[in-house]
């Protein structure tokens, strides 16, 4: 067998990066973890619950785009020699098969990926650098935090919810969210100095506050946008509650979540704020007005 060459990091000068970018990088790498796993159940015979309709093809689409995530990141905190390192195996692994290369060892039942174990240890690696009082375990739940609030329209049709207003999403929300997580509290109030600040809901460990808008209208989705300015001017930091979430429920595709996360970084407020655009159906009732 040949050494394994394992990712190590160069101390970086500006960690701000690699906190932003570490829960995305946890989402991608979970679910490349979860195709390699189904990957290897199908080589072993066995049936894996749920999974990807070709996870041979999933298996290095998300490892590339944690590769991709990695270079970006990895420039922005002033690593370069950690970025030269990835770029060079990365085409090494190029060489070897391709970024989508699994070998199954029987004797073992194990199903070994390079690149996955490449990026996995070096996510790990980010993770310590990055220095933000998450262990694995709440890393690994910060990622599925987002995951969830992200498949939010999937969650409230599987409901059967057609959703009128934020409320009828809310519920739907805390339902999963208070199944999923230990300590989501559904109701919180974080201390302002000129105002108190009162997220939908919160995950205590994770130090993550919740809010779900409803917009049946491109003006709904910019006064979401306004409401997430106003929350930010607002509010004065707080040690318990360090990182905010923003999920914006269209009824239709009246706006781009690229432009969104445009306008937060304009505002200079992607490191403790995001904003989630996603669609789904449902429709705002409308009033009528009365027969006379």
């Amino acid at each position: 067998m040949h050494e394994r060459a394992w990712p190590r990091l160069d101390f970086p000068m500006n960690t701000s990066p690699l906190r932003a970018a570490l829960s995305d990088l946890e989402r991608d790498l979970e679910s490349a973890r979860e195709a390699r796993y189904q990957i290897e159940c199908e080589e072993a015979g066995r049936t894996a619950k749920g999974g990807w309709d070709e996870p041979a093809a999933v298996l290095p689409a998300f490892l590339n785009k944690v590769f991709e995530t990695l270079l970006v990141v990895l420039e922005a905190a002033d690593l370069a020699q950690s970025r030269q390192r990835l770029i060079e195996r990365w085409g090494d692994f190029e060489k070897d098969g391709g970024i989508g290369k699994t070998l199954y060892d029987e004797r073992y039942d194990y199903l070994e990926s390079k690149p996955f174990d490449y990026v996995d240890q070096l996510v790990k690696n980010v993770r310590i650098l990055a220095s933000e009082g998450l262990d694995a375990r709440d890393s690994y739940e910060l990622a599925m935090l987002e995951n969830i609030l992200r498949k939010t329209p999937v969650l409230v049709r599987k409901r059967g919810v057609e959703p009128e207003n934020e409320k009828h999403v809310r519920e739907v929300m805390h339902d999963y969210l208070g199944a999923f997580f230990t300590e989501y509290k559904s109701e919180i109030t974080i201390t302002g100095v000129m105002k108190d600040f009162k997220p939908d809901g919160g995950v205590r460990n994770l130090k993550a506050g919740i809010e779900f808008k409803f917009a049946d209208t491109h003006a709904e989705v910019t006064r979401a946008m306004g409401g997430i300015f106003e929350d930010v001017s607002g509010y004065s930091g707080s040690l318990d509650w360090t990182r905010f979430y923003t999920v914006i429920y269209q009824t239709d595709a009246f706006e781009s979540e690229d432009r969104v996360k445009s306008e937060l970084a304009r505002a200079g407020t992607v490191m403790t704020w995001k904003a989630m655009l996603v669609t789904g159906g449902g429709a705002r009732k409308r009033r009528t007005n009365p027969v006379t």
